[in-house]
This record gives structure tokens, C-alpha cells and sequence, in this order.
């Protein structure tokens, strides 16, 4: 399911000639935020259930140099999900070439925000991630998903 596509913006470079570190995480923002709209939680549905989605933990896997004005597409994989939280992988392709360029793992939680704690999804945004969890289900998962930070491989 692609979440983004966009070149790469000049202000995303850096010192050394490349896409800054922080920016890859700014255009995986990105493509959570299209996530969201994809499981039906619009800024108007937002308002109106007064629920949101946080993030609580990400795995960044930089794997090549990217320069100004790359045309950049996300691929988003729903690793897992329960009545609250989602699993999602993102994978930053170059889109003219598909080489792969990023990935980034993340968890993230359903919240009411007239109490900011966590809930359970409504109904209509629980419909819709189950169906999407089915079809994500068929998909193998990324090679690098469920990867942590490591010196030497066991």
C-alpha cells in the first residue's frame, strides 16, 4: 500500500550532501499520517471521536544515501495489530529505480484524547484494520522487520 510519494526536498540535505537522518523520519511521519487516513481516521473523524493515534517506539534502517530531488514512494506492510495498537513496516523505495532506500518499523497506539489514554478502536476504524490485516496477512513480512540494534549478528 503506497503512503507517500515526493521528491526530495532541498531543505531535507544536509552538511554532508545527503538526506538528512531526521528527514527520513519526517517522510515516514508522513506516511503514517496517509495510514491513518487509509484506516479511516481522518481529521474530521479525529474532531468528532476525539481519538488519535501515537507513536511509541520506531526502528530506523538507513540503507542508502539519498539526494536532492529523488522521486521517493512509501510502501506500508501492517505487521500486526490488536484492538488498539498497529505494527506497521514502511519501506522508502527510490520510485523510478524501487531500490530500496529506507525502512522503518513502528508501533503505535489508538488513544482517546479527552482522557489521553489509550482505547480501543471504534468500530468503523476496527473494521477497517482487520480487513487490512487480512490482506497484509497474504504478504510475507520484510526481512528486516522485528530487527533490533546489535554490533555482531548472532
Amino acid at each position: 500500500m503506497t503512503v507517500f510519494e515526493g521528491p526530495v526536498r532541498s531543505d531535507w540535505i544536509d552538511y554532508n550532501g545527503h538526506m538528512n537522518d531526521a528527514c527520513y523520519v519526517v517522510v515516514f511521519s508522513q506516511g503514517i499520517d496517509e495510514f491513518m487516513l487509509k484506516i479511516g481516521l481522518t481529521e474530521a473523524f479525529r474532531e468528532e471521536n476525539q481519538v488519535s493515534i501515537y507513536t511509541l517506539q520506531s526502528m530506523v534502517h538507513y540503507l542508502q544515501e539519498v539526494s536532492e530531488g529523488e522521486p521517493l514512494r512509501i510502501e506500508a506492510q501492517l505487521l500486526e495489530s490488536d484492538n488498539k495498537k498497529l505494527r506497521l513496516f514502511f519501506t522508502l523505495y527510490q520510485a523510478e529505480t524501487g531500490d530500496q532506500l529506507a525502512a522503518m518499523e513502528t508501533l503505535l497506539l489508538h488513544m482517546d484524547m479527552s482522557s489521553h489514554r489509550a482505547a480501543p478502536f471504534l468500530d468503523a476504524t476496527r473494521e477497517r484494520v482487520e480487513q487490512l490485516q487480512h490482506q497484509h496477512n497474504e504478504v510475507p513480512q520484510p526481512e528486516l522487520a522485528g530487527r533490533s540494534i546489535m554490533l555482531k549478528r548472532r
